[in-house]
Formats: structure tokens, sequence, C-alpha cells
């Protein structure tokens, strides 16, 4: 079998309420599911009692939300599975600690404006903190830090789900987390784009005169 298919590895979704981690999440495990791996989703906003029960919105509760969901992704993770999570996990600091300790993990930023955001507010979250009527929102009354490097963006504003989902799978093959065989069968058929290769040493500089040509351009001197 190949390395790549018992090897698992974590994706970690990450961005506002809204934005459509669920969504994009539910796109990934669909496709791997489809194409015969192994995988488990993680949603923050459809998480076990055991995992989130008596946490609340401090910084302390989130940060220790997401450590929870790291150490099931990276056990699920360490036994073969693809982890998809999706999760506010607010602070920059906690998501990176998952990142260290699970390594195999990437990071997908979902993004989308915050006009986009109000138009989805069906639980008119944004628009109660946007009142004062509620408090530790994030993004606006508390922070949202979005990643510094992440592996992708998302911006579902402008692109859909299985178009952000097969940009997804050419990451993996980039990161050599996905082989490209498994690429064909997750993509419907398509193979994945080659790496750019890098321009060859000294390429750019003006190629040197031949050795003969040289010699005739003094002798003329």
């Amino acid at each position: 079998m190949d390395a790549h298919q018992v090897t698992g590895f974590v994706i970690w979704l990450t961005g506002m309420a809204g934005a459509g981690k669920t969504t994009l999440g539910n796109q990934i495990v669909k496709r791997f599911g489809a194409a015969g791996r192994v995988v488990e989703f993680l949603d923050g906003d459809d998480t076990d009692e055991i995992l989130v029960g008596g946490l609340g919105v401090s910084k302390e509760d989130r940060d220790t939300a997401v450590r929870r969901l790291g150490a099931v992704a990276k056990m699920l993770a360490r036994h073969g599975a693809v982890v998809v999570v999706a999760s506010l996990s607010p602070f920059r600091d906690a998501r990176d600690a998952i990142r260290r300790d699970v390594r195999r993990f990437v990071e997908v930023f979902v993004d989308a404006p915050m006009e986009t955001l109000l138009a989805r507010d069906a639980d008119v979250l944004y628009k109660k903190a946007l009142a004062h009527e509620i408090t530790n929102v994030a993004g606006i009354d508390d922070p949202f830090e979005p990643p510094s490097h992440p592996e992708l963006v998302v911006r579902t504003d402008q692109e859909k789900p299985d178009v952000g989902t097969s940009r997804l799978f050419q990451k993996l093959v980039d990161l050599k987390l996905l082989a490209p065989a498994e690429f064909v069968k997750l993509s419907g058929g398509q193979r994945p784009k080659r790496p750019a290769k890098p321009p060859k040493k000294g390429a750019s500089k003006k190629a040197a005169a031949p050795k003969g040509a040289r010699a005739a351009k003094r002798s003329r001197r």
C-alpha cells in the first residue's frame, strides 16, 4: 500500500463564524470518503460535550477547546486517518501549538468579508454584537487572529466549496501529503499540476559569447 495512504495528517480549518468552515469541511470529507480514504470530521460547532463541556468564551477556555480538539485529531491521524477540523480557534498561539505537536498539519484560513458574514448571520450573532446586545463575539469585541502563514486561504465569497477543495488537494500534493495517484481519484481523473521549476542558476544573466567569437573580436581590434 502507498505510504501516503497509511499516514494520516490534520487539515485545520480556521475562520470566523459564518465564514464557511463546516461547508468546506463537509466537502473535503465527502471527497476523501468517496475515494476510499479513512477520514474523520471534528466540527467545533457540533463537538461532543465531552470535549467542550463546561467551557466558556474566555481566552483560556477557547484555547482549552483547541487543545482538546488537537489531541483527538493527533490521535486519529497517528492511526492513519485524514482528520478535518473546523474550528473558530481565534488565537494564533493555540493553533501554532497544535501545529508543533501534530507536525503533519495543514492550516486553511477560511475567509470572508464582514458584509458576507452579516448576510449569512442566521443566528444574528454579529448583529447583536454590533448592537452591544451580546459580548465576547470573535471578530467584533473579542479578537480573531488570522493565520500568519497558512498553507491555503479560501475566500468563500469568491469561490465555491468544490473549487476550494480542489485547490486544497493540489496543496496536499505539493506538501507531499497526498500521492499524485490519489489526487487523480479525488479529483475525478484530473492530474495534479507540476510545481514550477526554479530558474537555472545564472539563467537571467546575459549569455557569454563563444570563445571563438571572443577571439575573433580581439583580432579585429
